[in-house]
């Protein structure tokens, strides 16, 4: 019965790829589009059957979700009221800071809301998990087509180049096609850049605001901090498009330079104190846990002067990990080739860029944005396996700048672009 309604869905899913405005709008055939949809499908199977290993099932996040879903399906099924409103309930004394990082509310709710969403597909599937793949990788599919269509209303660039920095860069296609937050946040982050972007040029219609606000919405529920990258390059991109500044790189800049002024400062102020108490605090959690792919870091506190120190250090690992004497295992191998790659890659874009490229709003917003993301996952992260997933929802956000710069023509000559 389950693997006749798989088929049902796949077809189901393959039908709306072919019919939907927003897919049909991006000028990709109806065979390219569910081409990349099944290469994510594929994806998303040997995502599951990776951490289906004995070894490793126990503790994968996406099957301790999964198996926490179907308890949450039931209540919805005989306690709806439950269900609901159980999303608010808060288990802790006091509700916490925004960004603490244990015993808050607001940390728990990524994974209650993750798993409420789970729970209610869970009754359409009939609690498949392969089936499941299907759903989220259709979203999936809207985040990047996203990205895709954006880029091509402005830049002129081979399709084909497009396509794979945006849909098959390997850690990306592996991490961002399974049945987990990381796919569902990065489609979030582009569609909130593509909606921001059509209202910046003019399409004031109201389900932009409406798309945008969910986007972002969803972003603060699944991880919240994301938006601290995310606001202030925004702020930029309107206030760029709405004067007559001349140099776009210099407002960005200056814009992540006061973020990270605001995040090294932030204990002097009872009102921004969370921001660094939670990366440090996430920083100290990773310490105590116990792992082979486990690398040493300095002592992190949330002094300024320490939050200073470590910022070098934060960088390295962010951008740099794994290094080649790191090399344990051959998963670590790939994502060294991967990573190295892309710095080449970086190197060899600095040779080629432009002045367009140094006043194109897109580039800078995604570069930007996926600077200060990185950022805070050096600050945080001390395991190989971690950094390489957290890092790679971020990769499209690079490597498609990189393309626009080495091989893109601007197609419209605005300060939106």
């Amino acid at each position: 019965m389950q693997y006749f309604l798989f088929c049902i869905y796949l077809l189901f899913c393959i039908y709306l790829i072919t019919k939907l405005d927003f897919l049909k709008k991006s000028n990709l055939t109806n065979w390219e589009l569910i081409v990349l949809f099944c290469i994510k499908v594929i994806a998303g199977f040997f995502y599951a059957y990776y951490f289906s290993n004995p070894i490793r099932i126990a503790t994968a996040d996406t099957w301790v979700y999964f198996n926490e879903s179907i308890i949450e399906t039931e209540k919805l099924l005989n306690q709806p009221k439950l269900f609901f409103s159980d999303i608010f309930y808060n288990h802790y004394k006091n509700v916490d800071g925004l960004f603490t990082g244990t015993n808050s509310f607001w940390n728990d709710l990524k994974t209650t809301v993750f798993v409420k969403l789970l729970a209610v597909l869970n009754v359409f599937t009939l609690k498949n998990y392969y089936t499941l793949i299907l759903f989220f990788n259709l979203f999936f599919l809207f985040g990047g087509i996203a990205f895709y269509k954006l880029i091509k209303e402005h830049f002129i660039i081979n399709k084909w180049l497009l396509i794979v920095a945006i849909f098959l860069i390997p850690g990306f296609l592996f991490w961002g096609s399974g049945v987990h937050k990381d796919g569902l946040i990065f489609s979030c982050i582009i569609l909130s850049i593509y909606y921001f972007s059509n209202i910046i040029n003019g399409k004031l219609k109201s389900k932009q605001f409406v798309y945008l606000l969910i986007s972002l919405s969803t972003i603060f529920l699944l991880r919240n901090y994301i938006l601290l990258a995310l606001i202030p390059m925004f702020f930029c991109w309107f206030l760029i498009s709405k004067t007559k500044i001349e140099s776009p790189v210099i407002v960005f800049a200056a814009a992540t330079i006061f973020c990270l002024m605001l995040f090294f400062f932030s204990s002097y102020s009872n009102k921004t104190t969370g921001i660094s108490n939670s990366i440090v605090q996430k920083h100290n959690e990773f310490k105590a846990l116990n792992g082979n792919s486990k690398f040493s870091t300095p002592l992190l506190s949330n002094a300024p002067a320490s939050l200073i120190k470590f910022f070098p250090y934060a960088i390295q690992y962010s951008f740099l990990k794994p290094f080649p004497s790191d090399i344990k295992t051959t998963t670590e191998f790939f994502s060294l080739i991967e990573n190295y790659f892309f710095i080449f890659l970086g190197l060899f874009a600095l040779f080629k860029l432009k002045k367009d490229s140094l006043n194109s709003t897109i580039i800078l917003t995604c570069l930007s944005i996926a600077f200060l993301i990185l950022t805070i996952i050096g600050y945080t992260v001390c395991f190989y396996g971690a950094l390489v997933r957290y890092r790679s929802i971020i990769y499209p956000l690079i490597s498609v700048p990189i393309l626009l710069i080495i091989f893109a023509q601007p197609l419209i000559k605005s300060k939106a672009n």
